[in-house]
Parts: C-alpha cells; sequence; structure tokens
C-alpha cells in the first residue's frame, strides 16, 4: 500500500475514502465541500488568487475540517488502462488521445486494485503544489475513480443484467456500460443540450445491440439542471433508476458542476 503524502503519488482504491472535506478541481475553479456546505470557486490567471483565497478558507474553517481533505479532480477526462497492461514510463502515451498537456498540467495515475485497471490523468500541478503545501493527511484521485468504483458495486448489487449509467455534469457526460458486475464500455462526452446527450446513450445503445427489455438506465443523481434530458429519454426507454444522494438532488450548478459526488462523508 501506498504511504505518505499522496499529491503527486499514484493512488491505490484504498486510499479513495470519506472525509471531513474535500475540494474539487476544474478547470475553471474548484468546488469546496464540507458536510454543512458547498460553494465554488472560480479561479484567475493570477495563482496568488488562488493561494489568497485557500488561505482565507483554512482561517474560516476549525482545523479540524482538514485532517483528512480529500482531493478530486475533474479537471480533465482520464483513460483506463488494463493494469496488466499498464506501465507508468508511458503515461504520456495513454492520454494522447484526450489532448496535449500543456505546460501548467503534469500526469498522475490511480491504481484500481480490485477492478485490475490504472486510472491515468492530468492535473494542474502548480495548484497541487499548493494545496500539497497547505493541507496535511490529503488524499488525491480523479472522479473517474470513485465513478468506476460506484458503477461496479451497484451493478453488482441489481438484477438486471446489463445496465447503462449515465453521469451527468455541466457540459459533459460519462457512460458506462456494465454487464453483471463487468465494465464492457466507458467513455466521457462533451454535450451542450438534449439532442447530443440522446444521440450518445443510443449511440452505445445501438453498437453494443442492448435489447430494451433488458437493460436498465441508470442516472447517477436526479439533478434539477438536466430535467429536460430525463424527459427526453422518457420517451425512448421504459427501464430508468435514479441513484441519488442528498447533495446530488440539493445543489445547484453553480455550487458543484458535477453534484452526484459533492460530499462523500460517512
Amino acid at each position: 500500500m501506498e504511504t505518505g503524502r499522496l499529491f503527486l503519488m499514484p493512488n491505490k482504491n484504498s486510499t479513495i475514502q470519506h472525509s471531513s472535506s474535500s475540494i474539487h478541481l476544474f478547470v475553471n475553479g474548484f468546488s469546496f465541500c464540507t458536510p454543512s456546505k458547498t460553494e465554488f470557486v472560480p479561479l484567475t490567471e493570477n495563482i496568488e488568487d488562488f493561494k489568497s483565497t485557500l488561505k482565507d478558507l483554512l482561517l474560516f474553517y476549525p482545523k479540524s475540517t482538514f485532517t483528512q481533505t480529500q482531493i478530486v479532480c475533474y479537471h480533465q477526462p482520464s483513460t483506463f488502462v488494463p493494469k496488466a497492461f499498464f506501465d507508468k514510463k508511458l503515461l504520456s502515451n495513454y492520454v494522447k488521445f484526450l489532448g496535449a498537456l500543456d505546460a501548467h498540467s503534469a500526469l498522475n495515475y490511480d491504481e484500481l486494485e480490485e477492478e485490475k485497471q490504472v486510472n491515468v490523468y492530468s492535473y494542474p500541478k502548480t495548484v497541487l503544489e499548493i494545496l500539497n503545501q497547505n493541507l496535511e493527511n490529503a488524499t488525491f484521485c480523479h472522479y473517474n475513480s470513485l465513478l468506476y468504483r460506484e458503477v461496479t458495486s451497484l451493478a453488482a448489487s441489481s438484477n438486471k443484467k446489463q445496465h447503462l449509467f449515465v453521469h451527468l455534469q455541466k457540459g459533459a457526460m460519462d457512460l458506462y456500460l456494465c454487464e453483471n458486475s463487468t465494465v464492457i464500455f466507458q467513455n466521457h462526452f462533451s454535450i451542450q443540450n438534449e439532442d447530443e446527450f440522446l444521440y450518445y446513450v443510443f449511440f452505445v445503445v445501438e453498437q453494443y445491440k442492448l435489447s430494451t427489455a433488458d437493460f436498465e438506465i441508470v442516472f447517477l443523481g436526479k439533478i434539477t439542471a438536466f430535467e429536460s434530458y430525463y424527459r427526453g429519454i422518457n420517451e425512448y426507454h421504459d427501464f430508468i433508476r435514479f441513484e441519488t444522494s442528498k447533495t446530488s438532488s440539493l445543489l445547484i450548478m453553480d455550487q458543484h458542476p458535477a453534484p452526484f459526488f459533492a460530499q462523500l462523508f460517512s
């Protein structure tokens, strides 16, 4: 098991855990989450603004709030590599199709031991360095690692053989197709409207020749901003379920652009 501070080290899934607070990093800002409050803080190009904001947060909340902070990266999509074929020397090769790595980003990976997968992703290097300097005993992972574990667990506990899991966030979605508890397809799509959403969902349905009666669509969260998406899918498919959390049903996009994992508290 990896030990020590995990910001610049590979995470194994035993380190992805409940925490007293969490900071979720997006390209244009971060959501700061505690059991009582979630707020989105925009990022500017001036890194000193981030330092100042972080300092204010650390001073405002009790020190106990940060004893086990979880840092979750939504900065860019990630890619999974079967553990049997993974080589950490090839990190840059794995993420090539996700786009060029800019000068402000670096690469990391999470090991999902039970799933025998490795999740490779980029993260904002300077932002993580600042967090590392100010927070002790924090863990760091990509949201897709949390998502992978979540969907395999949910699929294993259901009577349906096939499930298409939909994780909606602002301007994008993740699709996971599971057969029993095995992931057979996973991808991240940028979407701007209901038509694009339906296109990608039914592209997967068609490609894998899913029988309408045999699979269930499972939305992770029931979020007011996506009500039109839910209505749209209802016209084409009968077996739909919502896997909700308290935060995903209460938060708005201005507080957290991907509310399902907004708070991971026991």
